[in-house]
């Protein structure tokens, strides 16, 4: 047998349990030696040793106390112990007197992961729900245009503009874990999981992007190519990167909105028309009413995440923001129909969605209003009730942009011009 001298830290560990269990006349063992056997040691112990006084110890507590001095010798300690610092194992920076390799711990997944959970994930990676909007917003303008292509044309468009989307998305998701994790809305993201690693999602961005761009440049035309090469880089790096430095970042996300409406057009007409551009602006003026009341509400998680946002840094601009957009809709679908897009009736039909949504992001704005103004910051900020009655229009307002915008879209559609006249010719 190997005599080794323990570690004066097993010790004291041995005395401090000696002196607990003496106190409640428990019997301890005795260490007199262990052996070593490869990396395990074995513990020998004096059983018929007692303590004045005491009692005989059972053998579920020396099976115990057996465990502890095994795993002291044998130096297993917890994992925040078991770090290398500065190159150089803890274990050799303590000085033991003897080499000790402590016993790996095993890195086997919970659950190994299957083809579909995979499928699913990078599917998740494209924002599937916005990269539909994104999608839908692009065939509707498509529709709208007064000289409408074949099938094919729509065909690629679709399949090119998803394509196009779902590599911003992804690309944003790579760079953004760190701050996902850190809000409830996008904590379970594919990347802030790790199922998908930051290099994956932009390898799978690079692919998608790349596909997409030539599918569009040579199924469509190399206008409408350029545009969604464009969107993907302001919404993937410039978008992304003003988020954590301006509140100007909603602004330059309202323009990667407004792009899609642009290729859809741009398929078969020309973008001098002006029916193009009183689209696009359709969709930039619909994004500020929709996400300022979405912000709203998660604020504190924005602020959290370190995401530079009007809702917080500016609660009444935020609000007024809103309003002032929600308004400007009814000059754009006046616009729509004085630059021959669609028939005059549209003007009545996208008034009634457009007065919908005012008149909650007017209470929203009014609201905040109130709850920021000199009098009420000076007896000390808005009481709970006035807090949870601008959240709930903010909802009401967020809600309401949700089926503002499909609806405003199938209008402009049943509204297009010469639509019916061969109905009634």
């Amino acid at each position: 047998m190997i005599r080794r001298t323990v570690s004066p830290n097993f010790i004291r560990s041995m005395a401090s349990a000696s002196c607990f269990y003496s106190s409640n006349k428990v019997l301890l063992p005795s260490v007199i030696n262990f052996s070593r056997s490869g990396t395990e040691f074995k513990l020998q112990f004096i059983p018929n040793y007692r303590l004045p006084g005491s009692r005989p110890i059972v053998t579920d507590t020396t099976h115990v106390l057996e465990q502890v001095g095994r795993k002291a010798l044998t130096c297993q300690p917890s994992d925040s112990v078991c770090q290398q610092k500065d190159g150089k194992d803890f274990h050799d920076q303590q000085a033991l007197p003897f080499a000790v390799k402590p016993r790996e711990k095993g890195t086997k997944p919970a659950r190994v992961l299957s083809t579909k959970d995979y499928i699913r994930a990078y599917i998740a990676l494209t924002k599937p729900n916005l990269t539909f909007l994104v999608m839908l917003s692009s065939i509707s303008t498509y529709a709208l245009t007064p000289n409408s292509a074949g099938i094919a044309e729509l065909v690629f468009l679709s399949i090119g503009t998803m394509l196009c989307s779902g590599a911003a998305n992804a690309i944003n998701m790579g760079r953004e874990p760190n701050y996902d994790r850190m809000m409830v809305r996008t904590s379970a993201r594919p990347v802030v999981r790790g199922i998908v690693s930051p290099k994956e999602a932009f390898t799978f961005a690079g692919i998608t992007g790349t596909i997409g761009t030539a599918i569009l440049y040579f199924g469509v035309n190399p206008t409408v190519a350029g545009l969604g090469f464009l969107n993907i880089v302001l919404y993937s790096w410039i978008y992304t990167s003003l988020k954590r430095k301006s509140i100007l970042n909603t602004w330059v996300g309202a323009i990667v909105g407004a792009i899609p409406p642009l290729m859809g057009w741009a398929v078969s007409s020309s973008l001098a028309d002006p029916g193009a551009w009183c689209l696009a602006a359709l969709l930039y003026a619909w994004q500020f009413p929709h996400f300022n009341s979405l912000s709203h509400n998660i604020r504190s998680e924005y602020k959290r995440a370190g995401y530079v946002m009007a809702a917080f840094e500016n609660p009444k601009l935020n609000a007024r923001v809103a309003l002032r957009y929600s308004f400007l809709m009814f000059p754009i679908c006046f616009g729509l129909a004085y630059f021959n897009v669609t028939d005059p009736y549209f003007v009545v039909d996208s008034s009634l969605l457009n007065g919908w949504m005012s008149y909650w992001t007017f209470k929203f704005w009014l609201q905040q209003a109130s709850n920021y103004s000199r009098k009420t910051l000076a007896a000390g900020g808005a009481s709970q009730a006035a807090v949870e009655l601008a959240n709930g229009y903010a909802r009401k307002a967020f809600w309401c942009s949700v089926w503002h915008l499909p609806g405003i879209l199938v209008l402009a559609m049943l509204h297009k011009k010469g639509q019916w006249d061969r109905f009634f010719s």
